[in-house]
């Protein structure tokens, strides 16, 4: 906790990906979110917020700022968050910008999530990669749509629950999305997911696109994390 300012720390989540930080952070916990924002977001962003018309939203966008640039902080990429901002590529996909004297550094992938309390970042600096990351809680709330985005070439393994099962493939699939940069436009149904080690999943669309995924499970909530090539750079 940065005492000065009650901003609470982001908490790293182990997915065993070289090169990647994924962390969550339960933006509730923030004291002054107004101090928060002055301390961690850049004009534009700043704006951005201020656009976002319902309260809870705003305390969203700004939480997943706060946790994505503290891990920018603990790499030393930056010295102060305002520094760098997040920005979008053609095809919608969030992007890290550090704002170097009169130009702008974009160098690092990230990815944006959040749950109700907790909001979730992941970043990555290796070149021709892209990520996705996503965060649901396990509730019967799947259960009305399942039909939408399951199928029985979905594999899940281990003795879960159905509501369990329904939030990792909901999670994985949401994260393809975002490498994909495909948003509401791609079809979930689309998509396959088969677990072939505890944690670990083979992510594969309909074109034959195939990505690495991982999920795991935070006091009731299943983050999951999609790894693949920048088919478009």
């Amino acid at each position: 906790m940065t005492e000065a300012l009650l901003v609470p720390e982001p908490i790293p989540l182990g997915f065993e990906e070289e090169g990647i930080d994924v962390a969550l952070l339960d933006a509730s916990a923030l004291a002054d979110a107004e101090t928060a924002a002055a301390h961690f977001l850049t004009a534009a962003e700043h704006a951005e917020r201020a656009r976002l018309q319902q309260s809870p939203r705003r305390l969203e966008f700004l939480g997943a700022r706060i946790c994505v640039k503290t891990l920018l902080l603990r790499r030393r990429w930056v010295d102060d968050p305002r520094d760098c901002e997040v920005v979008k590529d053609p095809r919608g996909r969030p992007r890290l910008a550090r704002l170097v004297a009169s130009r702008t550094d974009v160098r690092y992938a990230c990815s944006l999530s959040h749950k109700d309390r907790f909001a979730c970042a992941a970043i990555s600096s290796a070149a021709g990669v892209r990520l996705g990351v996503d965060i649901e809680a396990v509730s019967p709330r799947l259960t009305r749509v399942a039909a939408a985005f399951t199928h029985d070439r979905d594999v899940v393994l281990g003795d879960r629950s159905s509501v369990e099962r329904l939030a990792i493939v909901w999670t994985l699939k949401e994260a393809c999305s975002k490498v994909l940069g495909r948003g509401l436009a791609m079809s979930l149904l689309d998509v396959s997911c088969e677990e072939i080690a505890p944690g670990s999943h083979r992510v594969t669309t309909a074109e034959g696109v195939e990505l690495r995924g991982r999920h795991l499970t935070y006091e009731g909530y299943v983050v999951a994390l999609c790894v693949g090539p920048d088919l478009w750079e």
